[in-house]
Protein backbone atom coordinates (compact mmCIF):
# COMPACT_ATOMS: atom_id res chain seq x y z
CA UNK A 1 0.00 0.00 0.00
CA UNK A 2 1.64 3.26 -1.06
CA UNK A 3 2.13 5.91 2.00
CA UNK A 4 1.25 9.17 1.23
CA UNK A 5 4.34 11.84 1.07
CA UNK A 6 3.41 13.82 3.61
CA UNK A 7 4.03 10.80 6.39
CA UNK A 8 7.28 8.90 4.61
CA UNK A 9 9.21 11.12 6.91
CA UNK A 10 7.80 9.62 10.36
CA UNK A 11 9.79 7.04 12.18
CA UNK A 12 9.16 3.99 11.06
CA UNK A 13 7.24 2.01 13.97
CA UNK A 14 4.88 5.46 13.98
CA UNK A 15 4.11 4.32 10.61
CA UNK A 16 3.15 0.93 11.70
CA UNK A 17 1.14 1.51 14.10
CA UNK A 18 -0.86 3.78 11.95
CA UNK A 19 -1.34 1.14 9.44
CA UNK A 20 -2.65 -1.55 11.92
CA UNK A 21 -5.23 0.86 13.24
CA UNK A 22 -6.56 2.33 9.79
CA UNK A 23 -6.52 -1.96 8.89
CA UNK A 24 -8.51 -2.44 12.17
CA UNK A 25 -10.86 0.54 11.40
CA UNK A 26 -11.36 -1.06 8.03
CA UNK A 27 -12.34 -4.39 9.30
CA UNK A 28 -15.15 -2.89 11.77
CA UNK A 29 -16.56 -0.73 9.46
CA UNK A 30 -17.13 -3.61 7.00
CA UNK A 31 -17.92 -5.59 10.43
CA UNK A 32 -20.79 -3.30 11.03
CA UNK A 33 -21.76 -2.89 7.60
CA UNK A 34 -22.40 -6.85 7.16
CA UNK A 35 -24.54 -6.86 10.67
CA UNK A 36 -26.54 -3.92 10.20
CA UNK A 37 -27.80 -5.61 7.08
CA UNK A 38 -28.28 -9.02 7.57
CA UNK A 39 -31.91 -9.98 7.24
CA UNK A 40 -32.72 -12.83 9.77
CA UNK A 41 -31.02 -14.49 12.68
CA UNK A 42 -29.91 -18.44 11.83
CA UNK A 43 -32.76 -20.09 13.05
CA UNK A 44 -32.22 -22.50 16.00
CA UNK A 45 -32.25 -26.30 15.18
CA UNK A 46 -35.47 -27.78 16.07
CA UNK A 47 -38.11 -30.34 14.91
CA UNK A 48 -41.32 -29.73 13.56
CA UNK A 49 -44.28 -30.64 15.45
CA UNK A 50 -47.45 -28.85 13.60
CA UNK A 51 -48.25 -26.16 11.34
CA UNK A 52 -51.46 -24.00 11.51
CA UNK A 53 -52.57 -21.81 8.56
CA UNK A 54 -54.82 -18.47 8.98
CA UNK A 55 -54.90 -17.98 5.35
CA UNK A 56 -57.10 -15.23 3.38
CA UNK A 57 -59.16 -16.92 0.20
CA UNK A 58 -57.54 -16.66 -3.20
CA UNK A 59 -58.64 -14.50 -6.33
CA UNK A 60 -62.19 -13.33 -5.95
CA UNK A 61 -64.44 -11.65 -7.76
CA UNK A 62 -65.87 -8.09 -6.87
CA UNK A 63 -68.26 -8.80 -3.94
CA UNK A 64 -70.67 -5.50 -5.12
CA UNK A 65 -69.67 -4.64 -8.22
CA UNK A 66 -71.93 -2.29 -9.24
CA UNK A 67 -72.09 0.30 -6.20
CA UNK A 68 -68.93 2.08 -7.71
CA UNK A 69 -70.40 3.15 -11.13
CA UNK A 70 -71.51 6.36 -10.01
CA UNK A 71 -67.73 7.11 -8.97
CA UNK A 72 -66.43 6.54 -12.18
CA UNK A 73 -66.39 8.03 -15.70
CA UNK A 74 -66.80 4.44 -17.40
CA UNK A 75 -68.70 1.48 -16.53
CA UNK A 76 -66.10 -0.91 -14.40
CA UNK A 77 -65.27 -3.80 -16.28
CA UNK A 78 -66.71 -6.65 -16.40
CA UNK A 79 -65.76 -9.85 -14.63
CA UNK A 80 -66.70 -13.41 -16.14
CA UNK A 81 -69.51 -15.00 -15.79
CA UNK A 82 -69.04 -16.59 -12.06
CA UNK A 83 -71.08 -14.86 -9.20
CA UNK A 84 -69.76 -11.81 -7.19
CA UNK A 85 -67.36 -12.89 -4.71
CA UNK A 86 -66.74 -16.22 -5.87
CA UNK A 87 -63.08 -17.62 -6.60
CA UNK A 88 -62.25 -17.23 -9.89
CA UNK A 89 -60.59 -20.21 -12.14
CA UNK A 90 -57.57 -18.41 -12.03
CA UNK A 91 -57.75 -17.95 -8.09
CA UNK A 92 -58.18 -21.69 -7.94
CA UNK A 93 -55.37 -22.61 -9.64
CA UNK A 94 -53.17 -20.16 -7.38
CA UNK A 95 -54.48 -21.55 -3.84
CA UNK A 96 -53.24 -24.62 -5.38
CA UNK A 97 -50.28 -23.15 -5.90
CA UNK A 98 -50.27 -22.26 -2.05
CA UNK A 99 -51.05 -26.09 -1.20
CA UNK A 100 -48.51 -27.93 -2.90
CA UNK A 101 -45.96 -24.97 -1.64
CA UNK A 102 -47.35 -25.73 2.08
CA UNK A 103 -46.81 -29.76 1.21
CA UNK A 104 -43.16 -29.27 -1.00
CA UNK A 105 -41.93 -27.01 2.90
CA UNK A 106 -43.88 -28.65 5.61
CA UNK A 107 -44.20 -32.35 3.99
CA UNK A 108 -41.31 -34.07 5.01
CA UNK A 109 -40.61 -32.27 8.18
CA UNK A 110 -44.03 -33.51 9.34
CA UNK A 111 -43.43 -36.72 8.67
CA UNK A 112 -45.39 -36.97 5.12
CA UNK A 113 -43.76 -39.57 2.82
CA UNK A 114 -43.69 -37.71 -0.67
CA UNK A 115 -45.87 -38.54 -3.28
CA UNK A 116 -48.27 -41.01 -0.78
CA UNK A 117 -51.46 -39.60 0.84
CA UNK A 118 -51.06 -38.24 4.32
CA UNK A 119 -52.06 -40.17 7.16
CA UNK A 120 -55.92 -40.29 8.28
CA UNK A 121 -56.45 -36.74 10.26
CA UNK A 122 -53.01 -36.08 9.69
CA UNK A 123 -54.30 -32.43 7.72
CA UNK A 124 -57.37 -30.78 8.85
CA UNK A 125 -58.70 -27.93 6.61
CA UNK A 126 -61.59 -25.84 7.55
CA UNK A 127 -63.66 -22.95 5.57
CA UNK A 128 -65.67 -20.10 6.50
CA UNK A 129 -69.40 -20.72 4.81
CA UNK A 130 -69.01 -18.14 1.80
CA UNK A 131 -68.23 -20.12 -1.50
CA UNK A 132 -64.96 -18.58 -1.87
CA UNK A 133 -63.76 -19.84 0.95
CA UNK A 134 -64.72 -23.59 0.63
CA UNK A 135 -63.36 -23.42 -2.85
CA UNK A 136 -59.91 -22.30 -1.41
CA UNK A 137 -60.02 -24.98 0.58
CA UNK A 138 -61.06 -27.41 -1.76
CA UNK A 139 -57.86 -26.13 -4.00
CA UNK A 140 -55.42 -26.14 -0.95
CA UNK A 141 -56.38 -30.13 -0.35
CA UNK A 142 -56.02 -30.52 -4.31
CA UNK A 143 -52.77 -28.99 -4.35
CA UNK A 144 -51.43 -30.50 -1.08
CA UNK A 145 -52.05 -33.80 -1.71
CA UNK A 146 -53.53 -34.50 -5.11
CA UNK A 147 -55.87 -37.85 -5.48
CA UNK A 148 -56.36 -37.61 -1.68
CA UNK A 149 -59.88 -36.90 -1.16
CA UNK A 150 -59.24 -34.37 1.77
CA UNK A 151 -61.81 -33.07 3.47
CA UNK A 152 -62.61 -29.30 3.70
CA UNK A 153 -65.32 -29.32 6.71
CA UNK A 154 -67.30 -26.35 7.40
CA UNK A 155 -70.61 -25.17 9.50
CA UNK A 156 -73.86 -26.03 7.65
CA UNK A 157 -74.93 -22.82 7.63
CA UNK A 158 -73.82 -19.00 8.08
CA UNK A 159 -72.65 -17.93 10.46
CA UNK A 160 -69.72 -20.20 11.44
CA UNK A 161 -69.06 -18.62 15.07
CA UNK A 162 -65.38 -19.51 14.56
CA UNK A 163 -65.00 -16.69 11.74
CA UNK A 164 -68.31 -14.42 12.61
CA UNK A 165 -69.09 -15.71 16.73
CA UNK A 166 -70.85 -12.17 16.78
CA UNK A 167 -73.57 -11.83 17.79
CA UNK A 168 -74.05 -14.67 19.69
CA UNK A 169 -70.69 -15.08 21.26
CA UNK A 170 -70.28 -11.83 23.80
CA UNK A 171 -72.15 -8.15 23.66
CA UNK A 172 -70.56 -5.44 21.76
CA UNK A 173 -70.47 -1.72 23.72
CA UNK A 174 -71.39 0.20 20.63
CA UNK A 175 -69.93 3.55 22.12
CA UNK A 176 -66.99 1.87 22.88
CA UNK A 177 -66.72 0.18 19.10
CA UNK A 178 -67.34 4.00 17.74
CA UNK A 179 -64.83 5.44 20.07
CA UNK A 180 -62.11 3.12 18.94
CA UNK A 181 -62.21 4.43 15.48
CA UNK A 182 -62.65 7.99 16.34
CA UNK A 183 -59.98 8.15 18.42
CA UNK A 184 -57.72 7.06 15.93
CA UNK A 185 -58.21 9.77 13.67
CA UNK A 186 -58.88 13.18 16.14
CA UNK A 187 -62.64 12.72 16.97
CA UNK A 188 -63.72 12.86 13.42
CA UNK A 189 -62.72 12.20 9.20
CA UNK A 190 -62.37 15.98 8.61
CA UNK A 191 -58.66 15.65 8.29
CA UNK A 192 -58.55 12.35 6.26
CA UNK A 193 -58.47 13.70 2.55
CA UNK A 194 -56.15 16.17 3.60
CA UNK A 195 -53.64 14.22 5.26
CA UNK A 196 -54.16 11.20 2.01
CA UNK A 197 -54.51 13.66 -0.42
CA UNK A 198 -52.54 12.44 -3.14
CA UNK A 199 -53.59 9.42 -2.81
CA UNK A 200 -57.19 10.50 -3.42
CA UNK A 201 -56.58 12.27 -5.98
CA UNK A 202 -54.84 9.48 -7.98
CA UNK A 203 -58.15 7.60 -6.84
CA UNK A 204 -59.95 10.51 -8.82
CA UNK A 205 -57.21 10.31 -12.06
CA UNK A 206 -57.95 6.72 -12.40
CA UNK A 207 -61.65 6.37 -12.35
CA UNK A 208 -61.83 9.25 -15.19
CA UNK A 209 -63.19 12.27 -12.37
CA UNK A 210 -60.12 14.67 -12.76
CA UNK A 211 -62.70 16.86 -14.18
CA UNK A 212 -65.84 16.88 -11.73
CA UNK A 213 -68.66 16.79 -14.41
CA UNK A 214 -67.72 14.02 -16.02
CA UNK A 215 -68.71 11.48 -12.94
CA UNK A 216 -72.34 12.16 -11.23
CA UNK A 217 -70.23 11.86 -7.92
CA UNK A 218 -66.96 12.01 -6.33
CA UNK A 219 -65.49 10.02 -3.54
CA UNK A 220 -62.74 12.65 -2.51
CA UNK A 221 -65.59 15.37 -1.68
CA UNK A 222 -67.92 12.30 0.13
CA UNK A 223 -67.67 12.40 3.78
CA UNK A 224 -66.36 9.42 5.09
CA UNK A 225 -68.67 8.23 8.63
CA UNK A 226 -69.30 5.04 10.66
CA UNK A 227 -72.78 3.09 11.51
CA UNK A 228 -72.78 0.27 13.61
CA UNK A 229 -73.99 -2.02 10.85
CA UNK A 230 -70.84 -4.22 11.75
CA UNK A 231 -71.47 -7.90 13.15
CA UNK A 232 -72.91 -7.36 16.24
CA UNK A 233 -73.21 -3.89 15.75
CA UNK A 234 -69.71 -3.14 15.71
CA UNK A 235 -68.62 0.11 14.25
CA UNK A 236 -68.33 -0.02 10.48
CA UNK A 237 -66.61 2.59 7.87
CA UNK A 238 -68.84 4.53 5.22
CA UNK A 239 -68.27 7.15 2.43
CA UNK A 240 -65.56 8.44 1.22
CA UNK A 241 -62.68 6.44 2.64
CA UNK A 242 -64.47 3.24 2.27
CA UNK A 243 -64.93 3.29 -1.18
CA UNK A 244 -61.41 4.84 -1.82
CA UNK A 245 -60.24 1.58 -0.26
CA UNK A 246 -62.78 -0.57 -2.17
CA UNK A 247 -61.66 0.90 -5.43
CA UNK A 248 -57.95 0.09 -4.33
CA UNK A 249 -59.09 -3.38 -3.97
CA UNK A 250 -61.44 -4.20 -7.09
CA UNK A 251 -58.42 -2.94 -9.19
CA UNK A 252 -56.03 -4.97 -7.18
CA UNK A 253 -57.83 -7.67 -7.46
CA UNK A 254 -58.22 -7.34 -11.76
CA UNK A 255 -54.27 -7.37 -11.80
CA UNK A 256 -53.49 -10.28 -9.64
CA UNK A 257 -56.62 -12.15 -11.90
CA UNK A 258 -54.61 -11.28 -15.27
CA UNK A 259 -56.67 -8.89 -16.52
CA UNK A 260 -55.71 -6.56 -19.37
CA UNK A 261 -55.90 -2.86 -19.44
CA UNK A 262 -56.48 -2.88 -15.33
CA UNK A 263 -58.41 0.35 -13.90
CA UNK A 264 -59.19 0.86 -18.08
CA UNK A 265 -55.77 0.92 -18.46
CA UNK A 266 -54.87 3.50 -16.29
CA UNK A 267 -53.31 1.41 -13.50
CA UNK A 268 -50.00 -0.47 -13.30
CA UNK A 269 -47.92 -2.19 -10.42
CA UNK A 270 -46.83 1.52 -8.79
CA UNK A 271 -50.55 2.41 -8.75
CA UNK A 272 -51.84 -0.29 -7.18
CA UNK A 273 -49.47 0.07 -4.46
CA UNK A 274 -50.45 3.65 -4.21
CA UNK A 275 -54.34 3.36 -4.03
CA UNK A 276 -54.11 -0.22 -1.35
CA UNK A 277 -52.56 2.34 1.14
CA UNK A 278 -55.99 3.77 1.44
CA UNK A 279 -57.80 0.27 1.61
CA UNK A 280 -55.02 -1.32 4.71
CA UNK A 281 -55.94 2.58 6.55
CA UNK A 282 -59.69 1.45 6.67
CA UNK A 283 -59.09 -1.83 7.45
CA UNK A 284 -56.77 -0.67 10.28
CA UNK A 285 -58.96 2.11 11.93
CA UNK A 286 -62.64 -0.82 11.38
CA UNK A 287 -60.24 -3.63 12.42
CA UNK A 288 -58.75 -2.03 15.27
CA UNK A 289 -57.97 -3.64 18.71
CA UNK A 290 -61.27 -3.76 20.14
CA UNK A 291 -63.39 -4.68 17.52
CA UNK A 292 -60.40 -7.30 16.75
CA UNK A 293 -61.37 -8.66 20.06
CA UNK A 294 -64.69 -9.09 19.58
CA UNK A 295 -64.83 -10.56 16.17
CA UNK A 296 -61.41 -12.64 16.49
CA UNK A 297 -60.57 -13.25 20.17
CA UNK A 298 -62.73 -16.67 19.58
CA UNK A 299 -60.60 -18.31 16.33
CA UNK A 300 -57.12 -16.75 17.84
CA UNK A 301 -58.28 -18.70 21.06
CA UNK A 302 -58.82 -21.89 19.16
CA UNK A 303 -55.55 -21.56 17.24
CA UNK A 304 -54.45 -21.53 20.36
CA UNK A 305 -55.98 -24.94 21.44
CA UNK A 306 -54.88 -26.41 18.47
CA UNK A 307 -51.12 -25.51 18.74
CA UNK A 308 -50.99 -26.49 22.41
CA UNK A 309 -52.46 -30.19 20.94
CA UNK A 310 -49.62 -29.59 18.31
CA UNK A 311 -47.09 -28.99 21.51
CA UNK A 312 -48.42 -31.93 23.69
CA UNK A 313 -50.05 -34.03 21.39
CA UNK A 314 -53.05 -34.37 23.51
CA UNK A 315 -56.23 -33.51 22.95
CA UNK A 316 -57.29 -30.13 24.30
CA UNK A 317 -60.61 -29.58 25.19
CA UNK A 318 -62.85 -26.49 23.06
CA UNK A 319 -61.63 -27.26 19.57
CA UNK A 320 -62.43 -29.56 16.76
CA UNK A 321 -59.15 -30.00 15.58
CA UNK A 322 -57.73 -33.74 16.54
CA UNK A 323 -54.82 -34.27 18.27
CA UNK A 324 -52.90 -36.56 15.49
CA UNK A 325 -53.22 -33.26 12.98
CA UNK A 326 -50.00 -32.01 11.53
CA UNK A 327 -50.99 -29.50 8.99
CA UNK A 328 -54.26 -27.23 10.02
CA UNK A 329 -55.87 -24.94 7.22
CA UNK A 330 -58.05 -22.35 8.08
CA UNK A 331 -59.91 -20.76 5.25
CA UNK A 332 -61.34 -17.36 6.35
CA UNK A 333 -60.56 -13.86 4.63
CA UNK A 334 -58.11 -10.70 5.27
CA UNK A 335 -60.48 -9.76 8.48
CA UNK A 336 -58.68 -12.56 10.37
CA UNK A 337 -55.28 -11.23 9.24
CA UNK A 338 -56.26 -7.91 9.98
CA UNK A 339 -57.82 -8.26 13.21
CA UNK A 340 -54.75 -10.66 14.17
CA UNK A 341 -52.33 -7.75 13.49
CA UNK A 342 -54.01 -5.02 15.49
CA UNK A 343 -54.59 -7.74 18.73
CA UNK A 344 -50.82 -8.32 18.97
CA UNK A 345 -49.29 -5.75 17.44
CA UNK A 346 -48.01 -7.30 14.13
CA UNK A 347 -46.65 -5.85 11.26
CA UNK A 348 -45.18 -7.49 7.74
CA UNK A 349 -43.79 -6.13 4.47
CA UNK A 350 -42.85 -8.51 1.31
CA UNK A 351 -41.23 -7.14 -1.62
CA UNK A 352 -43.57 -5.55 -4.01
CA UNK A 353 -46.36 -5.11 -2.01
CA UNK A 354 -47.33 -2.00 1.01
CA UNK A 355 -46.95 -2.28 4.32
CA UNK A 356 -49.79 -4.39 6.02
CA UNK A 357 -51.62 -5.41 2.93
CA UNK A 358 -53.20 -8.94 2.93
CA UNK A 359 -53.77 -10.03 -0.63
CA UNK A 360 -55.68 -13.12 -1.66
CA UNK A 361 -54.00 -16.82 -0.53
CA UNK A 362 -51.74 -14.74 1.58
CA UNK A 363 -51.92 -16.09 5.25
CA UNK A 364 -50.39 -16.18 8.49
CA UNK A 365 -48.58 -19.42 9.54
CA UNK A 366 -47.91 -20.72 13.12
CA UNK A 367 -45.07 -23.57 13.63
CA UNK A 368 -45.21 -25.47 17.00
CA UNK A 369 -41.06 -26.42 17.07
CA UNK A 370 -39.21 -28.41 19.69
CA UNK A 371 -36.23 -27.56 20.20
CA UNK A 372 -33.10 -30.20 21.12
CA UNK A 373 -33.30 -29.81 24.76
CA UNK A 374 -37.30 -30.98 24.59
CA UNK A 375 -38.05 -27.40 24.97
CA UNK A 376 -41.41 -26.10 22.82
CA UNK A 377 -42.26 -23.00 21.11
CA UNK A 378 -44.04 -21.31 18.32
CA UNK A 379 -42.40 -19.73 15.27
CA UNK A 380 -44.41 -17.30 13.08
CA UNK A 381 -44.36 -16.09 9.56
CA UNK A 382 -46.64 -14.60 7.18
CA UNK A 383 -46.59 -15.77 3.58
CA UNK A 384 -47.82 -14.45 0.26
CA UNK A 385 -47.63 -14.37 -3.75
CA UNK A 386 -46.10 -11.55 -5.02
CA UNK A 387 -48.50 -9.19 -6.87
CA UNK A 388 -46.38 -9.93 -10.49
CA UNK A 389 -46.30 -13.41 -9.32
CA UNK A 390 -50.21 -14.00 -9.08
CA UNK A 391 -50.93 -11.70 -12.38
CA UNK A 392 -48.43 -14.31 -14.43
CA UNK A 393 -49.47 -17.19 -12.99
CA UNK A 394 -46.94 -18.44 -11.23
CA UNK A 395 -47.75 -18.25 -7.46
CA UNK A 396 -45.44 -21.32 -6.99
CA UNK A 397 -43.01 -19.93 -4.50
CA UNK A 398 -44.57 -17.46 -2.00
CA UNK A 399 -42.57 -14.73 -0.20
CA UNK A 400 -42.22 -16.04 3.25
CA UNK A 401 -41.05 -13.86 5.90
CA UNK A 402 -40.64 -14.32 10.20
CA UNK A 403 -43.62 -12.22 12.00
CA UNK A 404 -42.10 -10.74 16.07
CA UNK A 405 -45.12 -11.10 18.47
CA UNK A 406 -44.58 -8.55 20.91
CA UNK A 407 -44.14 -9.79 24.20
CA UNK A 408 -41.91 -12.81 23.13
CA UNK A 409 -38.38 -13.11 23.24
CA UNK A 410 -37.83 -13.13 19.45
CA UNK A 411 -38.97 -14.95 16.36
CA UNK A 412 -38.85 -18.13 18.41
CA UNK A 413 -41.71 -18.16 21.33
CA UNK A 414 -41.54 -20.48 24.06
CA UNK A 415 -45.08 -22.14 24.28
CA UNK A 416 -45.69 -20.96 27.66
CA UNK A 417 -45.11 -17.31 26.92
CA UNK A 418 -46.91 -17.88 23.68
CA UNK A 419 -49.88 -18.87 25.42
CA UNK A 420 -49.62 -16.25 28.17
CA UNK A 421 -49.71 -13.31 25.43
CA UNK A 422 -52.41 -14.99 23.48
CA UNK A 423 -54.34 -14.85 26.39
CA UNK A 424 -53.66 -11.43 27.44
CA UNK A 425 -54.53 -10.25 24.03
CA UNK A 426 -57.41 -11.90 23.58
CA UNK A 427 -61.82 -11.22 25.30
CA UNK A 428 -62.80 -14.50 27.22
CA UNK A 429 -66.30 -12.80 26.58
CA UNK A 430 -66.07 -13.55 23.07
CA UNK A 431 -64.77 -16.87 23.29
CA UNK A 432 -67.14 -20.40 23.66
CA UNK A 433 -66.20 -24.01 22.42
CA UNK A 434 -65.65 -25.15 18.97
Amino acid sequence: MAVPFMLTSLPRRILESMMKLLVFLFAAFFSFGAASVAAVPAEQPSRLMMVVVMSRHGVRSPTHPAELNAYAAQPWPAWPAEKSGYLTPRGAILMRQYGAYYRRNYGSQLGFTAGACPPSGAVFIWADVDERTKATGSAIAQGFAPGCNIAVGHAPADPDTLFDPIPGVGTVDKTTSNDSILGMVGGNFNGIVQAYGSTFATVERVLGCTTPSRCSKSIAATPTYITNDGDGGLASLNGGLDMAGDVGENLLLEYVDGHPNVGWGRVDHATILELMQLSVLGKQLEHNRYGARAHSSNIMAHILQTLQEGATGKAVTGTRVPPEAKFVFLSGHDTQLAEFASMFGLSWLVKGDVRNDAPPGSALIFEVRQSGSGETFVRTYYAAQTLDAMRALHGENPQRVPLYIPGCPGYDCPMDTFTSVVNAAIDPSFVRDW
